[in-house]
């Protein structure tokens, strides 16, 4: 039986775009058939293809996990955010660093995150909620949400569940919670919810406790126990790790920096 043979030579060849190149060029012989001849192509005309096919799967996982972060109510600003990239410039952040990992890896509970602006609390939360799925709101947003229910727009029972299933709740700003009763009862509602449930809640916080408060009269605006009631308090830090955030405002550190520069 007769085989194929295939035979291989070097030319000189020219591209319009980049000019003389050597390609290799393979011939196939076959039985009582004129061969065929493989022509190469330019080596820089082929490396920007596939440099172009990656670019493209690039830009479109990319599109998709921005796509999947604006389902979860992630803002622009941390769509980067992660672990990896979270500045941890001293023995306090690299505790809470170290937490909010273990905290991803085996989501159970409570976290809270307490300090004020700037301490990178918001990083390490999405950085959670990215690793375990689920949703963040501001508590705000939260009641913005449900007012709008009275009017129509959205179905409050079906919001109210949403809180209270997905795989993991972060609250933002919970200390704007207290403004009537309607947002302690969510607040209570979906927290006793997850609770039942056995499914993880994290909340930041941008104030302190009544017990780290230096003010003579207790508790103060800036205690956290000036806006919750006692029954939210008490579920709060019911199988809840807390975390307080001391070393200032990060950005303000930036800030300073660049200024002294």
């Amino acid at each position: 039986m007769s085989k194929i043979v295939c035979k291989e030579k070097t030319e000189t060849r020219n591209c319009k775009r980049h000019g003389e190149y050597i390609g290799r060029i393979y011939i196939l012989e076959f039985p009582d058939m004129r061969g065929i001849e493989l022509s190469p192509s330019c080596p820089v005309c082929l490396k920007e293809m596939i440099t172009q096919e990656e670019e493209q799967e690039s830009d479109f996982e990319k599109q998709n996990q921005i796509k999947k972060w604006q389902s979860m109510n992630i803002e622009l600003r941390f769509y980067e955010a992660s672990f990896d990239n979270f500045d941890a410039y001293n023995s306090e952040l690299q505790k809470h660093l170290e937490t909010c990992r273990n905290f991803a890896e085996k989501p159970n509970g409570k976290l809270i995150l307490m300090g004020e602006n700037g301490n990178g609390k918001t990083h390490l939360a999405i950085s959670i909620l990215k690793k375990v799925g689920g949703r963040i709101f501001t508590a705000y947003e939260i009641g913005l949400r449900l007012r709008q229910s009275f009017e129509g727009k959205i179905n409050e029972l079906a919001f109210l569940n949403e809180l209270s299933t997905v795989p993991l709740l972060v609250v933002d700003e919970v200390e704007k919670v207290r403004d009537t009763e309607a947002k302690q009862n969510w607040f209570s509602h979906v927290i006793g919810k997850r609770y039942d449930r056995r499914l993880p809640t994290v909340f930041i916080a941008n104030c302190h406790l009544k017990n780290d408060c230096k003010e003579v009269k207790k508790p103060c605006p800036r205690c956290l126990e000036f806006h919750l009631e006692n029954n939210i308090l008490s579920r709060i830090n019911e199988k809840g790790t807390i975390l307080k955030f001391n070393s200032g405002d990060y950005r303000e550190k930036i800030r300073t920096m660049k200024l002294n520069y």
